[in-house]
């Protein structure tokens, strides 16, 4: 070869040299990008993003992808998780769902979520997050490889309730809550991570919520999914109670709450809207062959360990942590616990010996408690009664026609009580209007009667209806609450109870907001909505629709979701146009004081009870 056909050849290959994006990527990025490309064969061309350096891929979603990556500017050594859109992902839905996530995440400050570093966009525009990178297990992987009690498991769960409930005091529900979304570290501490599908409780995502409304945007994680997930209904803070329940079921049982993860997706969904979940102490005993929480096994692990350790299971979860997690699975928002914080200070309850809000506060239950915490006073109890019965045995045999004319009488009370008890309600709506003081002690007298009756004759539940609409005249929301539940376990259709529990939910929102936690308040007047509206079409039900309706609209409108605010007031309105005759089309404009007035204008037309309501409904929030 002659020198100038020597010469043009290393000048071509030095040209191709410089022209190849190849080699003037560094070999060990090659290296990295080969290691970490996914089942498509795609990869990042270099796999950097910001001053970040992408190690390995942690994590894979729908969305996209979690990576290990570090600083490779060496500004300071740090190990951060970078979440990454794919390519062919990036529609305008999916685009918006990570902007809400970034946004979430920025307003998010707690000990046990992760937190937002940093953020940015690849040279392709396609966003990414850089999150605190968090290396454990998740919840329930660590729970079993430790060995956790399941005292421990509870306070582990705990943990967790902080985080959700810190949330949603920001107005953000998380909406995905499982086990693989909480990593629990080496100390012991709990990370919820994930916000990539949560909801704000705001107007701006209005769009993004509407489109989640068809079966094929709902995002969610089926096995840990409530009903009205999976039915689109509304989404609200109990949504998360209800994931939190399914993840305590599985954490104490090993198992979900309907059965096998291999049922079709369809027979599931079913499940979660229709049937009931076994109680968690009855599931532990259904199969033999499965794995319960290692916690409750010896280290001998044969046959007879195995079936004491669900013996022994059966009899922890028995009783109060049955109660506890099965309020918090229940299908109706509303008969959820009202809050994650309700949910958490029952098993501090629990954890503690003290009786939990879930079960009937019977005169039996709060004293067996009591019995559990002091053993040295129920050992001395014992010894006394001993003496009692001994010493009083002989005057109860000479006594038994005493007794039988004490047995007639009894039953004579029991006959009269429920007339009594209703008596004392009458007289209290009665007197209401014009010597408040002197309605409330009627309240008063139907709340002593019907709780003393009720202590000796625990089997008359119907009777709670009447306790609950006591304790609502009375302005004690929560404890009414408990009550209506009560009496709907034992009469689903009662129609009265079902009034009463819309109230005493109200209730409840009223004192939230006199407390200042709107976010709670939100969610309470949320589930009397959604209470008010199963009720029917009578009147009486409408106007607690319109109530609920405006209840929710003027929480919205103190949160600033203005838009939000305006939809629900004049639903309300609506609503009222219909109970009034001849309202005419008052509409009012597109402000929250523009509907209020409209509302002012149909009650001045209105029968002279339902003005009142108005009125009182009004001047609530004036």
């Amino acid at each position: 070869m002659r020198d100038e056909e020597l010469r043009r050849e290393v000048e071509s290959l030095l040209q191709s040299h410089e022209e190849s994006e190849f080699l003037n990527t560094p070999a060990a990025d090659i290296g990295i990008a080969l290691a970490t490309m996914d089942a498509s064969g795609e990869f990042p061309r270099i796999p950097r993003v910001g001053p970040y350096q992408l190690e390995k891929r942690i994590g894979r979603g729908g969305m996209g992808s979690v990576w290990l990556a570090s600083r490779f500017d060496h500004e300071y050594e740090r190990k951060v998780a970078v979440k990454m859109v794919k390519r062919g992902m990036d529609t305008t839905e999916i685009l918006q769902r990570f902007k809400l996530e970034r946004q979430v995440l920025a307003g998010l400050d707690h000990p046990n979520i992760a937190r937002l570093i940093d953020g940015g966009s690849t040279p392709e525009g396609l966003p990414y997050l850089v999150m605190e990178y968090v290396e454990g297990k998740p919840i329930d992987q660590y729970c079993e490889s430790k060995q956790i009690p399941i005292s421990d498991r509870l306070k582990l769960f705990r943990h967790v309730c902080a985080a959700v409930q810190y949330a949603h005091s920001n107005l953000v529900v998380h909406r995905d809550i499982k086990a693989s979304n909480i990593l629990v570290t080496a100390d012991g501490g709990a990370k919820l991570l994930d916000f990539g599908i949560a909801k704000l409780i705001r107007s701006e995502f209005s769009t993004l919520a509407a489109a989640e409304t068809r079966p094929e945007m709902r995002p969610m994680t089926l096995d840990y999914a409530s009903p009205e997930q999976v039915r689109g209904d509304s989404i609200t803070t109990a949504t998360d109670v209800y994931s939190l329940g399914v993840l305590l079921y599985k954490l104490l049982t090993g198992k979900f709450p309907y059965g096998p993860q291999s049922r079709s997706r369809l027979e599931l969904q079913q499940a979660i809207c229709d049937f009931e979940p076994l109680r968690p102490s009855s599931v532990v005993l259904t199969d033999a062959q499965s794995a319960i929480p290692q916690a409750t096994q010896q280290l001998a692990v044969t046959s007879e360990t195995r079936d004491k350790a669900r013996k022994r299971l059966k009899k922890k979860l028995a009783g109060d942590l049955d109660v506890i997690i099965l309020k918090a699975l229940r299908k109706e928002p509303v008969r959820r616990y009202a809050s994650v914080e309700q949910f958490s200070e029952d098993i501090r309850r629990y954890l503690e010996g003290r009786p939990v809000t879930a079960r009937s506060d019977t005169f039996g239950y709060r004293t067996s408690k009591f019995l559990r915490r002091n053993a040295a006073v129920a050992t001395a109890m014992t010894v006394a009664m001993g003496l009692l019965l001994g010493a009083t045995a002989m005057s109860v045999i000479h006594g038994r026609r005493d007794r039988e004319l004490l047995r007639e009488l009894e039953q004579r009370e029991v006959a009269m009580e429920p007339e009594l008890i209703g008596a004392h309600l009458a007289l209290g709506d009665l007197y209401e209007a014009g010597d408040a003081e002197k309605g409330r002690a009627e309240y008063r007298k139907a709340t002593e009667e019907a709780r003393g009756f009720l202590a000796a004759h625990p089997d008359r539940g119907e009777l709670r209806g009447e306790l609950g609409w006591a304790l609502v005249k009375l302005g004690q929301g929560a404890e009414a609450l408990k009550e209506f539940e009560t009496a709907l376990r034992a009469d689903p259709k009662n129609a009265r109870v079902q009034e009463g529990l819309v109230e005493a939910t109200r209730r409840v929102g009223f004192a939230q907001i006199a407390a200042g936690d709107r976010l709670a308040a939100l969610s309470s007047f949320s589930r009397a909505l959604q209470a008010a509206e199963g009720l029917g079409a009578g009147a009486e039900s409408k106007r607690l629709v319109a109530e609920c309706n405006f209840d929710v609209g003027e929480t919205l409108s103190r949160n600033g979701a203005g838009e939000a605010a305006v939809a629900k007031l004049r639903k309300a309105l609506e609503v009222y146009r219909e109970l009034v005759p001849g309202a005419g089309r008052v509409v009012g404009d597109g402000t929250v004081a523009g509907i209020e007035g409209a509302v002012a204008k149909v009650a001045e037309g209105a029968p002279a009870e339902l003005r009142g309501e108005m009125e009182r409904e009004l001047g609530r929030w004036r």
